[in-house]
């Protein structure tokens, strides 16, 4: 690369030269020999700056593909570092249906339940508090929102925006108490 740019800035000199010594008063065959030269020094250097245009552009290609390909890279270790997490530490539901079913009806008892009072807290004692709001944590787990509020809360349709506040709530109260 250096070498080109040393061969364009040696034929832009010598270009200028000649011409500046066709201009200056010498004979008027040296006029016609450096007027020559000068414009085969000119014509060689507009072949040479097009070739060191397509060495930059190639250069800037590459250089640009390869950022291209170093930021892909490293997309695809965090997507995979990340999927690694997401297994490691579960937070994909990975409960057999024997324990989902059992967490839905311990739920739904726990719902269900007379002394429960829908309007304030679910149950009046910590241990009972505690097991719903797990049951509950681990419903949303497995089978989402939805299927909580319509399913175990019996808010669904017109009563959602409700559910979904009562859903809140729950969650809010548990995480106070730990």
């Amino acid at each position: 690369m250096a070498d080109r740019w040393l061969k364009t800035n040696c034929l832009l000199a010598s270009a200028t030269a000649f011409w500046l010594a066709a201009l200056s008063p010498v004979p008027a065959i040296a006029k016609g020999i450096s007027y020559s030269l000068a414009l085969v020094a000119s014509v060689q250097l507009v072949g040479e700056s097009r070739r060191l245009i397509v060495q930059d552009a190639r250069r800037a290609a590459l250089v640009a593909m390869n950022q291209e390909l170093e930021q892909t890279e490293v997309a695809l270790h965090t997507q995979q570092q990340e999927q690694a997490l997401y297994e490691i530490y579960g937070a994909a539901p990975t409960y057999p249906p024997e324990v989902r079913e059992e967490l839905t009806t311990s739920l739904e008892h726990l719902y269900k339940e007379p002394s429960a009072d829908r309007t304030g807290e679910a149950s009046t004692s910590t241990n009972e508090n505690k097991a719903f709001y797990l049951a509950i944590k681990s419903l949303l787990e497995v089978k989402g929102e939805t299927y909580v509020i319509e399913q175990v809360l019996k808010m669904g349709g017109r009563r959602w925006e409700e559910g979904k506040q009562r859903l809140q709530q729950i969650l809010d109260e548990g995480q106070r108490n730990g």
